[in-house]
């Protein structure tokens, strides 16, 4: 284990921010985990994981960055129509997916291409094209701060919700540190299911697929990603920078009356989930620029650095669209991208 100092995070934040961390280490096993919080207990510690989706407001981290580099995966148990899965956190998401695909393991495949490590998957709730880390985790193995001890987290325990987990919580964030990750998947390569979205659909048709298996409709969300999202390596972006708000069914009504462009998508009897792209729209704020700081043209939910903004450039820009947002509509929206003060 190498402990670095004054270490450029520029090519770990999808962003490219320019900031520098006081100390920075990448731990790859737990013993080197249990190293690092013995020397550098009084430091102050970031997470991280490949850094996709995370915003410094700052030049300057003046504590300790750890990057999860604990790899592996395994499958723990096996029968003729389900399987679980042991996956480290260091793993990346999309490469783990598309080894899960290729073992003809069913289960993740609307998830294929997002970026990030898998121990930043279920912080998020991750979610796509109708499929959440939620629908598969079994439970989250996490390594306890304080007491240096490893903690199972059932399903029930992450509290998984929209864009949301246990580890979001204020009160904990920062007190465990996810190690492991357990799913339950199919083992099922034809019997999907098919109430996919429009978009997913008509990517299929274009494949002349009529009956997909899970490599097909990887392959579709991989034609969609590749169309609609920007590269990171070319323009620097962290996704979708907002959630999409959820409202009751009845403000739903009242609001599309008023503004009949606005898109929702129903996920209950009583509440709808709102298209942030669509609000964004609404207030003619698609394809905007300030500087170095924009929207993206195809998909507004996304924010990008034109090359040399900083933090808070990009942050500044983001409070203007909630500003906008909130005056127009009386909707607050939050930030699904971390950011460090």
């Amino acid at each position: 284990m190498f402990i670095k100092k004054n270490f450029s995070l520029k090519k770990l934040n999808t962003f490219g921010i320019n900031v520098y961390a006081r100390y920075f280490v990448e731990v790859k096993n737990i013993e080197e985990l249990h190293e690092v919080f013995d020397v550098y207990s009084y430091s102050s510690k970031l997470f991280l994981g490949n850094g996709s989706n995370i915003l410094f407001l700052k030049n300057y981290y003046p504590g300790l960055v750890i990057k999860m580099g604990i790899k592996g995966k395994k499958i723990i148990k096996e029968t003729d129509k389900q399987v679980i899965i042991k996956v480290n956190a260091g793993e990346n998401w999309s490469e783990f997916v598309n080894w899960t695909i290729k073992k003809g393991f069913s289960g993740l495949e609307n998830l294929s291409f997002i970026p990030g490590t898998v121990g930043a998957a279920p912080i998020q709730n991750i979610g796509a094209y109708g499929s959440e880390i939620k629908d598969t985790l079994v439970k989250v193995q996490a390594y306890k701060i304080d007491n240096r001890k490893i903690i199972d987290f059932t399903h029930k325990e992450c509290q998984l919700k929209y864009r949301y987990s246990f580890f979001k919580d204020l009160r904990f964030k920062n007190q465990f540190m996810i190690l492991s990750v357990f799913f339950l998947l199919k083992k099922n390569n034809k019997q999907l299911n098919t109430s996919y979205y429009v978009e997913i659909q008509k990517e299929l048709e274009n494949m002349n697929i009529k009956i997909p298996t899970i490599n097909n409709l990887s392959q579709a969300i991989f034609n969609i990603r590749q169309r609609k999202l920007p590269n990171p390596k070319k323009i620097g972006n962290a996704g979708s920078f907002f959630i999409n708000p959820i409202i009751g069914v009845l403000d739903f009504k009242k609001l599309k009356h008023q503004y009949p462009s606005i898109i929702g998508y129903s996920i209950s009897n009583y509440q709808v989930k709102l298209s942030v792209n669509s609000l964004i729209e609404n207030i003619g704020w698609k394809g905007k620029r300030i500087g170095n700081v924009g929207i993206y043209e195809k998909k507004p939910i996304i924010l990008v650095n034109y090359g040399r903004a900083t933090g808070m450039e990009i942050f500044s820009f983001s409070e203007k669209i909630t500003k906008n947002i909130k005056k127009k509509f009386g909707i607050s929206l939050s930030r699904e991208v971390n950011v460090i003060q």
